[in-house]
């Protein structure tokens, strides 16, 4: 006869004995198991969701620094206009007022006011340069295409590079903080490829199609790389990227050594597109 009884079942069919103390044991353990691998997944919810939380507060903290960044700029600008570069068209008034009123003997003085007004004019177009760079008042008065379009002629005039213009959006209504975001993101692409790039040509291209703004800046240089790109000390990009963001975009920017670098952005086109008025 075996050293161990059969288990016995109770009246309802449960077991009873050892072996139904062990099963239930068993069962307690598979229950706490279960119970720990539950509240493991409450709390990386729970973490994922305090992740995501940070982040959105992130991006919208830099969205307010670039927005109080924008304000600074256009505060300095007026400063340089009003104030600094009014002083220089008076000085240049000034000095060409000397020049009209010295007499022929005093030669000396006058190469003298030449080269002085000659100076202060270089000045003045520099302030000129300055505020313009600070304070796009050309997106306002001529709409994004049309600045685009002169800021390429400029990088390409004051560069020596030649830069195309490509664009099907010429009468499409950007309200102003999406147009200065763009702006900024071209004016900075072509900065660094002035600087880094290298290239011989560059191209900029502004397209709309039925739900997005595509913007991008290429050029044929030799390409940017990924540890760039993926830099914290790159804050070009980092700008750039944040600008996006904060208009729910996405943000590409690949470099080849054979390809050149590509910036692009996708926009879609309901944060883009200034909303019409009610009807008359």
């Amino acid at each position: 006869m075996s050293r161990h009884a059969p288990a016995r079942r109770d009246r309802t069919g449960s077991l009873t004995g050892v072996e139904g103390l062990a099963r239930a044991l068993r069962t307690h353990e598979v229950d706490a198991i279960v119970g720990d691998r539950d509240i493991m997944v409450v709390r990386l919810k729970q973490a994922e969701d305090e992740l995501e939380r940070s982040r959105d507060q992130l991006r919208a903290l830099a969205s307010h620094l670039l927005s109080v960044r924008d304000s600074e700029r256009v505060a300095i600008a007026r400063e340089l206009h009003d104030e600094f570069g009014q002083a220089l068209t008076s000085l240049q008034l000034g000095l060409a007022w000397l020049a009209r009123n010295v007499t022929p003997e005093q030669r000396t003085l006058l190469a003298k006011i030449a080269s002085l007004s000659e100076a202060t004019t270089g000045l003045i177009r520099s302030v000129k340069l300055i505020t313009i760079e600070l304070r796009p008042g050309a997106v306002d008065e001529l709409g994004l295409a049309k600045t685009l379009r002169s800021a390429a002629r400029d990088f390409e005039s004051s560069v020596g590079i030649p830069c195309r213009f490509r664009t099907n959006a010429a009468g499409v209504p950007f309200n102003r903080p999406a147009a200065i975001a763009v702006y900024r993101i071209v004016q900075a692409a072509l900065t660094n490829v002035a600087r880094h790039a290298r290239a011989a040509h560059a191209t900029v291209t502004l397209m709309t199609s039925a739900r997005a703004l595509t913007v991008t800046v290429t050029d044929d240089g030799r390409g940017i790389s990924r540890k760039l790109v993926d830099s914290r000390g790159s804050l070009g990009i980092i700008g750039m990227r944040e600008r996006v963001l904060a208009l729910d975009g996405t943000f590409t920017l690949t470099g080849s050594k054979r390809k050149g670098t590509t910036l692009k952005v996708r926009l879609p086109l309901s944060r883009v597109v200034l909303e019409p008025g009610p009807a008359a």
